[in-house]
């Protein structure tokens, strides 16, 4: 009798793109569409130019290409590169209980998949089945409330097997090798230290250039299995002890078997976001712009904003005066002043916006407080709401509460919405609208080519 990790191994190495259902397809290629305006935005970033410089430096095989830049580098390089550009602006799509899940998927089959000549049909299985893996292993972990809030490590939930399966699924391997690639992958997962300044500065300045790190178990697990090494074929199963590495007191492992391909995708539970800063700063985002667009507040009359959300915003996203672009994107006095300031999206994150000192006093205006029954709704249904109260200098009160701020998946995004975030992004870069018409069609029809390099050509200017 097979093991759960088999079973699964089996399910996604066997796994055809005709299998998939159309409007599965579609959404990946929404989600594909999200990530490419995400790394084209991030290119223009002192982390980018850090991360790229570096690779040249130590070296590799020009054979895969990097979002926005005439560099190439090797495959597994290039996935390194464009993972650090793509979530540098914290703009890329969100799993509300698990994550960014495209932005681990899709550098990889983008990286490897141009280095193997791969079909956009194989791209989009390959990276469907990454998003299962990752979905169906956090479903499996589902930890307490009490563990989530303690031991249950948030930023692991099977990212790294999300990886694996990519990688393996371009390399074509059968079930037996996927199962193998799969524990070897378990038996080399890194692990994070703790930053114990975050509720006073938010996340260290250096958390997302060492992310693309987390790529190299995987991949480097399905080419052993390719090449005929073993691995725990059970890792997954209970017992094995990956529960307790990420801190989970009630693993399932029989949810990463249970109705298999008959059930919702896990890429179908994605969300986007309309404005690059963290998930959770995104309901008081929105908030806040309904409240001045549908009341007609100028920014000079605002006299204080009280945000009213969950413990963990007041916590870890209090930070006033942030110094660098990940303080930043944590801080919802910071991203609220960029909306209401009517900055564009592009240059947020910008050193001369960061230490802008109108921005800097506006944003003092901005306090946060718990709402215990945010904190109870994001418990019960991972509902990241949010309760955004504007005062004015004449002292009159506007409120108003967002659950599911745009992008969310009960409150989605447009066709019109993708492509005007891709074509601002696009533009920023300075890529010329005759370019970016011909990227969109290309990803409209990425099923269609016969070659991904017929993409990965159009994410140069």
């Amino acid at each position: 009798m097979l093991s759960h990790t088999e079973t699964f191994a089996n399910h996604v190495a066997n796994g055809k793109f005709e299998d998939l259902p159309s409007h599965v397809v579609s959404y990946a290629k929404r989600c594909i569409m999200d990530l490419v305006s995400c790394g084209l935005g991030g290119r223009k970033t002192r982390d980018a130019d850090l991360l790229i410089a570096t690779m040249k430096e130590i070296g590799s095989v020009p054979e895969a290409t990097v979002f926005g830049d005439g560099t190439k580098l090797s495959f597994i390089h290039a996935a390194q590169v464009n993972r650090l550009l793509a979530n540098i602006l914290d703009y890329d799509d969100a799993y509300i209980k698990v994550g960014h899940l495209t932005v681990v998927v899709f550098p990889v089959a983008l990286a490897l998949g141009e280095r193997l000549h791969s079909s956009g049909k194989e791209i989009i299985s390959a990276v469907v089945q990454g998003y299962e893996a990752i979905v169906r292993i956090r479903d499996a972990l589902d930890p307490s409330r009490e563990a989530y809030s303690t031991t249950f490590e948030k930023p692991d939930c099977g990212t790294p097997f999300g990886v694996t399966v990519v990688a393996g699924k371009l390399l074509g391997l059968n079930g037996e090798q996927m199962a193998d690639a799969l524990g070897l992958t378990g038996f080399a997962r890194a692990t994070r230290v703790t930053y114990p300044d975050r509720k006073k500065r938010g996340m260290p300045p250096w958390m997302k250039v060492t992310c693309g790190d987390s790529f190299i178990p995987g991949i480097h697990s399905a080419f052993l299995a390719k090449n005929g090494c073993r691995g725990d074929r059970q890792v997954l199963d209970g017992g094995r002890g990956y529960e307790l590495i990420v801190g989970s007191d009630r693993y399932d492992p029989s949810k990463l078997t249970r109705d298999l391909g008959k059930q919702k995708y896990g890429v179908l539970g994605n969300g986007f976001k309309f404005y690059p800063a963290c998930r959770y700063t995104s309901s008081a985002i929105d908030a806040s712009v309904a409240l001045v667009s549908e009341n007609r507040i100028n920014a000079d009359d605002v006299d204080r904003i009280i945000v009213k959300g969950r413990k963990h915003l007041v916590d870890h996203f209090q930070i006033y005066e942030p110094d660098n672009i990940i303080q930043a994107e944590f801080s919802i006095p910071y991203v609220v002043t960029m909306a209401l300031m009517r900055q564009t999206r592009a240059n947020w994150y910008s050193d001369e916006t960061i230490k802008n000192p109108a921005f800097r006093a506006f944003q003092h205006k901005v306090t946060i407080q718990e709402d215990p029954e945010a904190s109870e709704k994001f418990l019960e249904s991972y509902t990241a709401c949010a309760t955004v109260e504007i005062i004015t200098k004449s002292g009159i009160h506007f409120e108003k509460h967002v659950d599911h701020p745009k992008g969310d998946p009960a409150n989605p995004f447009t066709e019109q919405d993708h492509i005007d975030k891709l074509t601002w992004m696009a533009t920023h870069l300075g890529m010329k609208q005759s370019q970016i018409d011909e990227l969109l069609r290309t990803l409209n029809r990425l099923e269609e080519l016969d070659d991904i390099s017929e993409l990965t050509r159009l994410l140069v200017p």
